[in-house]
C-alpha cells in the first residue's frame, strides 16, 4: 500500500473515530436537553391545568348568589358571574394553546381531558342559567334542591381537569424524579383548593332555603373536611421531606392562619347551626364574601410550591445546555487540533513526495510537464482541488436533500388534495367513501346505530344566476364552515358534489340524528352569508336522513339511497325541512 493511501486511511479512521465520539457526546447531551425541556413544558402545562381548575372552581362562587337570587334578579350578580366565566374560558384557551400540536401521549391525553372538561362546563353553565331563570319560590322550595344540581355538575368539571393535571405532572415527574416532592405538593394544594370550594358549596341550598342541613350535606361535610385535613397533612409532609425553604414555609403558615385558622372554624359554626336547625346568620352572598378570600392562601401555596419546582427544572435545563455547549466545544477543539496536525504533516512531508512521484510518472509515460511544476512545492493546488470537490459534494448533497424534501412535500400536498374538496376544505366524495367504509365496519363490530344525513342548498342555481359563481362559491364555503361546527369527533362530513353535502354519524340514535339535522338546518337558515359584492345572503337547505339500528347496518350505498329519497321528499314538500327515510311518505317522489 502506498504511503499516501496509508496516511489517508489512518487519518480518515482517526478522524472518523473522533467525530463519532464527538457526535455521540453531543447527541447524548442534546437528548438530555430535549428531555429537560420536555419535562419543563409538561410542568408548565400542568400548572396551566391547575389554573384552569382554580378558575373553574372559583366560578362556583358567583354562581351561588345567582342561583339563590331573589326576584327581580340583581344585574350586578349576573355581571359578576359573566366576568368569572370569561376568566375561566381564558384559562381554558391558554391551557389548550400551551398543548399546541404536541403528539406525546401525556399531551394528547391532557388535551382530550381539557376538551371533555370544557363540554362539561358548558352543560353546567346551561343548568345554572336554567335554574336561575326559575321562580325563586320554586328554586328554594323545601325538598327541591334545585340550586345544588348545577353546582354538582361543576364539581365534575374539576375532577376531569385535575385528571389532566395528574397526567402532565406524572410526565414531568418521570423526567425530574428529584422534583416529585414539590410537584406533588403543588398538585395537593390544587386539590385542597377544590375540596375547600366543595366544602363551601355544601351550604348553597341550606343558606338559600334557610333549612337545616340535609342528609346529603350531613354526609358530605365530614367527608370533605376529612379529605381537607388529609391533604393538609400530605402538604406538610411534602414540605418537610423536601426541606422547604423560607418562602414555602411562609406560604404554609399563611394558609394555616387564613384558611385553617379562619375558614374551617367558620364552617364548623355553620355546620353546628345547620345540624341544630338554627338560623345560619348569613345569606349566600355574605357566605361567599367571607369564605372565599382566605382560600387564596391555598392558591398562593400552590404557586409557591410550583415555582420552586419550575425554577429547579429551569436550572436543570440551563445546566444541560451548558454541558452540551462545553462538551461540543471541547470535542470540536480536539477535532480541530488533530486535523491541524494531520494537515501540517501532509503539507510538509507528503505533498512534496506526491508531486515528485507524479512528475516521475509523467516523465516515464512520455508526457511533458512544465519546468516549474517541481519548483512550486509550496502551492496548495491539491488542497484547493479537495476543497472544491468537497464544496461540490456538499452542494450536490444539499440539492439532493432539497429535491427529496420537495418531493415529500409534493406527495403530502397531492395526498391532501386528493382527499380534500378544494373549495370548502371538507372531505371529497372519494375520501368520504373510503373513510365511511371503515367507520361502518367499526359500527358493526360495536353494535352502534348509524345515521346518514344528506343535505343541499335550496335554489342554489338561482344564487349563481343572480349573484354570479363567486357568490355561489362563497355560499358553499360558508355552509361548509357552519356544518363543520356541528360535527362531533368521529363523524364524517364531506362535500358530496355540487351543492350537496353528506354527514355520517355512528353511535347516534334516530332522535339525536333528527335533532342534529334540525339544528344544522336552523343554523344555516339563520346565518347571514356576506357575498364578495357586499350583499348579505340567507340560504335554506333541505335534509334527507337515513338511520339504521345497531347490528343491522346496511352498506353505504343503501344508506345513501334512503337518505337521498328522503332529501327529494324534503324538496318536494317545500324545501327547508328535514325528512327521514323512516317518516311516512306524504307524496310520491319517485
Amino acid at each position: 500500500m502506498r504511503l499516501t493511501r496509508l496516511f489517508l486511511l489512518t487519518t480518515g479512521l482517526l478522524l472518523a473515530l473522533v467525530s463519532a465520539l464527538l457526535l455521540r457526546s453531543v447527541w447524548a447531551d442534546w437528548r438530555q436537553v430535549a428531555a429537560a425541556e420536555l419535562g419543563l413544558a409538561a410542568m408548565q402545562r400542568a400548572y396551566l391545568g391547575m389554573k384552569v381548575a382554580e378558575k373553574a372552581s372559583a366560578e362556583r362562587g358567583p354562581a351561588i348568589p345567582v342561583l339563590n337570587d331573589t326576584q327581580p334578579a340583581d344585574p350586578a350578580k349576573r355581571a359578576r358571574l359573566q366576568e368569572f366565566r370569561r376568566i375561566t374560558d381564558a384559562s381554558f384557551d391558554e391551557a389548550l394553546a400551551a398543548l399546541g400540536d404536541s403528539t406525546d401521549p401525556a399531551s394528547l391525553s391532557a388535551r382530550a381531558q381539557l376538551a371533555q372538561a370544557r363540554q362539561q362546563l358548558d352543560r353546567a353553565r346551561a343548568e345554572v342559567d336554567r335554574v336561575a331563570a326559575l321562580p325563586h319560590a320554586q328554586r328554594s322550595a323545601p325538598g327541591q334542591r334545585l340550586t345544588r344540581a348545577p353546582i354538582d355538575l361543576m364539581f365534575a368539571v374539576i375532577d376531569t381537569v385535575l385528571a389532566g393535571v395528574t397526567t402532565q405532572s406524572a410526565a414531568a415527574e418521570a423526567i425530574y424524579p428529584e422534583l416529585a416532592m414539590p410537584l406533588v405538593g403543588a398538585r395537593y394544594a390544587a386539590e385542597l383548593r377544590e375540596y375547600a370550594g366543595r366544602l363551601g358549596s355544601q351550604f348553597t341550598t341550606p343558606l338559600a332555603t334557610g333549612l337545616a342541613l340535609g342528609r346529603e350535606e350531613q354526609r358530605e361535610i365530614p367527608l370533605l373536611t376529612g379529605r381537607i385535613e388529609q391533604l393538609r397533612k400530605l402538604i406538610s409532609l411534602q414540605a418537610r421531606a423536601s426541606r422547604a425553604e423560607a418562602p414555602l414555609q411562609a406560604a404554609i403558615a399563611k394558609m394555616e392562619a387564613q384558611y385553617f385558622g379562619t375558614d374551617l372554624p367558620f364552617i364548623a359554626v355553620l355546620t353546628e347551626r345547620g345540624l341544630a336547625g338554627n338560623d345560619y346568620g348569613v345569606d349566600s352572598a355574605s357566605f361567599v364574601a367571607r369564605y372565599v378570600p382566605p382560600m387564596k392562601s391555598i392558591v398562593e401555596l400552590r404557586d409557591t410550591m410550583f415555582s420552586a419546582a419550575r425554577d429547579a427544572a429551569r436550572q436543570r435545563v440551563a445546566d444541560a445546555r451548558t454541558r452540551m455547549a462545553i462538551n461540543a466545544g471541547l470535542g470540536l477543539a480536539v477535532l480541530c487540533i488533530e486535523l491541524a496536525v494531520f494537515l501540517l504533516i501532509r503539507r510538509r512531508v507528503l505533498q512534496p513526495l506526491l508531486r515528485i512521484t507524479r512528475a516521475m510518472n509523467a516523465v516515464m509515460e512520455g508526457r511533458d510537464l512544465p519546468a516549474r511544476a517541481l519548483a512550486r512545492v509550496v502551492r496548495d493546488d491539491e488542497i484547493g482541488d479537495m476543497k472544491r470537490a468537497v464544496v461540490a459534494l456538499q452542494a450536490a448533497t444539499q440539492r439532493r436533500r432539497e429535491l427529496e424534501a420537495e418531493r415529500e412535500q409534493l406527495i403530502a400536498q397531492l395526498r391532501h388534495a386528493s382527499d380534500t374538496d378544494f373549495l370548502t376544505g371538507l372531505l371529497n366524495r372519494r375520501a368520504f367513501t373510503e373513510q365511511a367504509a371503515g367507520l361502518l365496519a367499526q359500527a358493526r363490530r360495536h353494535g352502534w346505530p348509524v345515521a346518514l344525513i344528506v343535505f343541499d342548498l335550496d335554489h342554489f342555481k338561482r344564487i349563481n344566476d343572480q349573484h354570479g359563481h363567486p357568490a355561489g362559491d362563497a355560499a358553499l364555503r360558508a355552509v361548509a364552515d357552519i356544518a363543520r361546527g356541528h360535527v362531533r369527533q368521529g363523524e364524517l362530513l364531506a362535500r358530496h358534489g355540487g351543492e350537496e353535502f353528506i354527514l355520517l354519524a355512528v353511535d347516534c340514535r334516530a332522535s339525536e340524528a333528527r335533532q342534529l339535522a334540525e339544528r344544522l338546518r336552523q343554523t344555516l337558515a339563520d346565518a347571514p352569508i356576506p357575498l364578495p359584492d357586499g350583499v348579505v345572503l340567507h340560504v335554506t337547505s333541505s335534509f334527507g336522513l337515513a338511520w339504521v339500528e345497531a347490528r343491522r347496518i346496511a352498506d353505504l350505498d343503501t344508506l345513501y339511497r334512503d337518505a337521498d329519497r328522503a332529501l327529494y321528499r324534503a324538496k318536494a314538500e317545500g324545501r327547508n325541512r328535514v325528512c327521514s327515510a323512516a317518516d311516512p311518505q306524504s307524496l310520491d317522489v319517485t
